[in-house]
């Protein structure tokens, strides 16, 4: 069993791990709220949790309620997927473009023996 030496191992621990299974909050939430660095709070929870065999985790935590009007609408989520395609179709507009510059530059290369690509690599 893991022994609390200091007088400020036996003040938080007990509210670091009330803070966290009972709360929700993550290490480095609980070290601003109380004055202990998250690498203590992330060891004392680790340590409570290997002795006590819990899992520190989501499955113990208090799930934060979802307001109402944070809650994504099936008309925002049309709108959404709607600008997903025309995002999509610009970037197959560019991708074409950027193929048949790269086309016309070979072309170019070829037929005046120039090269017009720079080289790859620094001077040195």
């Amino acid at each position: 069993m893991y022994q609390l030496h200091t007088a400020k191992q036996r003040q938080y621990f007990d509210e670091v791990i009330r803070l966290h299974y009972e709360e929700g909050y993550g290490e480095n939430r609980i070290s601003q709220l109380l004055p202990i660095g998250h690498t203590t709070a992330s060891r004392w929870i680790a340590i409570f949790a290997k002795e006590k065999g819990k899992i520190s985790g989501t499955n113990d935590m208090r799930k934060p309620q979802a307001n109402t009007s944070s809650q994504v609408t099936n008309d925002e989520v049309a709108k959404l997927q709607e600008r997903v395609k025309e995002l999509e179709a610009q970037l197959l507009r560019a991708e074409i473009k950027a193929e048949a510059y790269d086309e016309m530059i070979n072309v170019a290369e070829a037929k005046f023996r120039i090269p017009i690509r720079k080289k790859a690599g620094a001077k040195q």
